[in-house]
Formats: structure tokens, sequence, C-alpha cells
């Protein structure tokens, strides 16, 4: 299947209602559920989206388009980050998430004028160099991995409970 900007950035704007919609109101049983004490919660999912947002997808864009492969992308923690937003809820961080989202993809959009600004080059500390195109294409399978690391997360709060059922849910079944 082809990459499509206007369906790429579709999916990037949907990504903060999608997880509103989802954590909002429930109680902490189910946003700090964890599968085990290596996988995170729903809530350390939504701090690592928010400090990846801060730290990451806007600033290599920005620096594809400013510098090319000249200089590399600043390293970025990709762990747990909850400790930086101890003391906020949920809500807070979601709140500050969407925002954070709303600004970074008004500010990529004009970036994105035309195939050759898709093709631009940077220079990932890691991986070498990549293209705009794949940076955003790597921008929404991070946040669909994410939102499935939720989701798994809070399924967990009933893998015994769902007694018998376990075996026809793939969800609990790693």
């Amino acid at each position: 299947m082809s990459f499509a900007v206007d369906d790429t950035l579709a999916l990037l704007e949907r990504t903060p209602a999608t997880l509103r919609e989802q954590l909002a109101r429930l109680s902490e049983d189910w946003t700090e559920a964890r599968p085990d004490a290596e996988n995170w919660s729903a809530y350390q999912v939504v701090c690592h989206l928010c400090y990846i947002e801060e730290h990451d997808w806007l600033v290599r864009a920005q620096m594809i388009t400013e510098v090319g492969t000249a200089e590399a992308f600043p390293p970025v923690d990709h762990g747990d980050q909850s400790a930086r937003y101890a003391g906020q809820s949920l809500e807070q961080v979601l709140e500050r998430f969407t925002l954070l989202r709303a600004a970074h993809l008004a500010a990529v959009r004009p970036l994105l004028a035309d195939d050759e600004a898709l093709d631009r080059r940077g220079l990932h500390p890691a991986l070498g160099e990549v293209t705009m195109r794949q940076l955003l294409a790597a921008w929404a399978v991070h946040d669909l991995n994410h939102l499935r690391q939720a989701q798994e997360a809070m399924a967990f709060r009933y893998v015994d409970e769902v007694g018998p059922w376990r075996v026809n849910l793939g969800v609990l079944n790693r």
C-alpha cells in the first residue's frame, strides 16, 4: 500500500481523541492496570506519547527540512516517562498531549508541500538516513502501536476473571 500524507495526518489528528474516548473518566483500576512489571499501563502509555510529542516528531521533521543530513537528530528517551508527569492526572496529561499534537500538526503541514518535501532526508542517530515520508509513517504507526499497548494493558486487568474464555481472547495470549 502506498503512503498517503492526508491519511497519515488524519490518523495523527485522531489519536488524542481516541485515547480520550477510550480512557477518560475510567478508574485508576483500569488506567493503571499492567500485564506485568515489564509492560506499561495505559497511563504510562499516555505519558510516553506526551513526552515523545514534546521531544521527537516535530523536532525531527523540522531538522529534515532545515539541516537535512548535516546533523543527526537529538537522542530521545523512549522509556517510561510517567515520572515526568508525577502528580498529574491522566486527563491532565491527555489535555497536554492533545494541545501539543494539534500545534505540531499545524506546524508540520507547511513542511509537506509536495513529493519533493516528502523525499527530503534527515539523519537518525541509530538508523542512518531517513526520509520525511518515513518519519511520518513511523509517527502514525508509533501511535497505533501505543493505542494497542494501552488496550492490552487494560485487558490484563481481567486476565484471571475471564476464566476459560481466555483461550479465545488473543489480547490475553501473548
